[in-house]
């Protein structure tokens, strides 16, 4: 396993510093509204459920995703835990596959470089990592807005990398922020 110097754990133990005894995060959105996100972490993966998932996607994983992985296997980010509306699901290993299955199959696609690592609740959009995009010399992939809305043709980026899209839906509150220009 390759250290990088990514922010990603980082900034998920800082969030997880911030949530109250229940788990939950006063954020301020759009529109001034008002809400209390909750959040869940995964147990850490192991590096072989790592690897097997890496194995069965035939896909690589950048050192950034994997220490997250390693930190967190799987999380539920921002999400309103009353009406189940909104909020980020980030796949741990277990769900990896599946999400990816069913990704290429929604979209007809037989082979992709793109791992669908997130899925957003309430609409049917997925945030990918673009294996063919090496970032930070190597040891990060650029993160890829799945819109439902379009083709997967007309996606565009959402993140210059993963450590990148993390640092900043925190900064946004879980706000969609690569959508707001």
């Amino acid at each position: 396993m390759v250290k990088t110097d990514c922010n990603a754990v980082h900034t998920l133990n800082m969030l997880k510093s911030k949530l109250d005894d229940s788990s939950h995060l006063t954020v301020l959105q759009e529109g001034r509204y008002c809400w209390n996100a909750h959040f869940t972490f995964g147990e850490p993966a192991t590096p072989e459920s790592i690897e097997r998932i890496k194995e069965k996607l035939q896909l690589p994983f950048s050192p950034a995703y994997e220490e997250f992985l390693l930190s967190a296997n799987g999380a539920l980010l921002y999400h309103d835990n009353v009406n189940g509306q909104w909020g980020f699901r980030l796949y741990g290993t277990r769900e990896l596959f599946r999400a990816n299955a069913r990704f290429k199959e929604r979209y007809r696609i037989d082979h992709s470089s793109y791992i669908a690592f997130a899925e957003s609740l309430g609409d049917a959009d997925l945030l990918l990592l673009d294996t063919t995009q090496f970032v930070n010399e190597g040891r990060d992939f650029r993160v890829i807005d799945g819109d439902s809305a379009d083709p997967p043709a007309q996606w565009k980026t959402a993140a210059r990398s993963f450590c990148d899209w993390l640092d900043r839906l925190v900064v946004a509150q879980g706000a969609k922020y690569w959508r707001w220009y």
